[in-house]
């Protein structure tokens, strides 16, 4: 599996890659000339080499190492959303992105507090790094502000969702608890 990474976010990735490795079982090559960064499996674990490839894309959109390094975990993933699938042009992508983000990072930071997410805004990327429950809805949330929906509608799916979600990860822990007994 091979990936790139911007060219300022190489000696940060460069500087895990040896961190990586040992907690994935996985062999890392970084390639000088093309910048592009190799992920080999050992064992035949291409589970284990697709999370650092999540791990190194993470940071390559905008995350620190500590939260991609979350991706090392089994219940984590990362979303990335390229705005360009969905504007016209920089005016509408300014648009779309404010929208996303709302007055004074309001609307991102409510999506964040609901869903329990991280979420990086770049140029033309929203990457969205949680638990896979959580980056869902996160996902569909900013899907909605994209196709034009109301911030209110939005904010309605939202509290909706995270109720939804609490009663799952409820019955989870009773299920889990019965399964203990």
């Amino acid at each position: 599996m091979y990936i790139t990474v911007p060219d300022d976010k190489i000696n940060l990735v460069k500087s895990i890659l040896g961190r990586l490795e040992e907690i994935s079982n996985t062999k890392i090559e970084f390639d000088e000339k093309t910048k592009s960064i190799r992920v080999i499996p050992k064992d035949n674990n291409a589970y284990e080499a697709m999370k650092v490839v999540s791990v190194i894309k993470a940071i390559g959109v905008g995350f620190d190492v500590d939260e991609a390094m979350k991706l090392m975990r089994d219940d984590y993933v990362l979303d990335i959303i390229d705005l360009k699938d969905s504007t016209n042009g920089p005016e509408d992508m300014k648009r779309i992105k404010g929208r996303i983000i709302g007055e004074k990072g309001k609307t991102k930071k409510i999506i964040q507090e609901y869903t329990g997410v991280n979420i990086i805004i770049t140029d033309h990327y929203v990457g969205i790094l949680g638990t896979i429950e959580q980056a869902d809805i996160a996902k569909r949330a900013i899907e909605m502000l994209i196709k034009g929906k109301e911030h209110s509608t939005v904010y309605k799916y939202l509290d909706k969702a995270e109720r939804e979600l609490s009663l799952f990860n409820v019955n989870r822990a009773l299920k889990e608890g019965l399964d203990n007994t």
